[in-house]
């Protein structure tokens, strides 16, 4: 049986772990975007298969946050969900899935083939992970796989992405508001699944269980980047 780690040491191996395989800073698809690399047609295509993740994602914060036995936790969770639908605690006073349909038009899509838009299979496999991980895993396998695995990713990467895309598409701030509002908002969520994890996650098995929904997450994120960039 693997050893227990103490509570800071783990979370420095969960944060070591996502450093290893940083995908949305690092996967050779987002360095191209970044870079302007893209045609307006490739750009399109990500953005639809990007927004059909988006549109999903507040449903597995929701998920989490009624799965959660914690009380704190679950305050936090709540305001989570309630900035995911709404925006008002940011200040966008948009629900976050509204924002990226504004960077889908910038970039020449109608809202239709955003929210007609049909998932590749790693975008579907994606979308899945999300409930499997909130719904059928333990509350604090979810946190792992939501909170530090996916948004723990943002803080870093969508802040300086936004600018790339100012800069090489000819976007204006407002088209890329979803990329910046996911960076403040972000690095609170994620901070929620660094306090879970360090006050819950005191046993081997637990710790293993936790380890495993983090390597599922990057595993599954890095894969639908890899299908959109095959797609493109």
């Amino acid at each position: 049986m693997s050893e227990v780690l103490p509570p800071k040491e783990f979370i420095k191996d969960l944060v070591g772990r996502i450093a290893a395989r940083r995908t949305f800073g690092s996967h050779p698809l987002w360095l191209e975007l970044a870079d302007g690399k893209l045609s307006a047609e490739q750009l399109k295509l990500f953005a639809v298969q990007f927004f059909l993740q988006v549109r999903e994602f507040p449903r597995a914060v929701s998920a989490m946050h009624a799965n959660c036995p914690f009380l704190d936790e679950r305050r936090d969770l709540a305001e989570s969900v309630y900035e995911e639908e709404t925006g008002r605690i940011s200040g966008c006073n948009q629900p976050h899935p509204e924002l990226f349909i504004r960077f889908g038009e910038a970039v020449g899509l109608k809202r239709s083939e955003m929210t007609e838009g049909k998932p590749l299979p790693a975008t579907r496999a994606l979308i899945d992970w999300f409930e499997l991980s909130t719904k059928q895993r333990s509350f604090i396998e979810g946190a792992a796989a939501i909170n530090l695995a996916a948004e723990g990713q943002v803080p870093g990467a969508f802040g300086p992405m936004a600018r790339r895309l100012q800069e090489n598409y000819g976007l204006s701030k407002e088209a890329v508001e979803f990329w910046d509002i996911h960076e403040m908002a972000d690095a609170e969520h994620s901070d929620v699944g660094d306090n879970i994890v360090v006050r819950h996650a005191t046993d081997a098995a637990t710790q293993t269980r936790v380890r495993d929904a983090l390597q599922h997450s990057l595993d599954a994120w890095w894969q639908f980047f890899d299908g959109i960039q095959a797609a493109i």
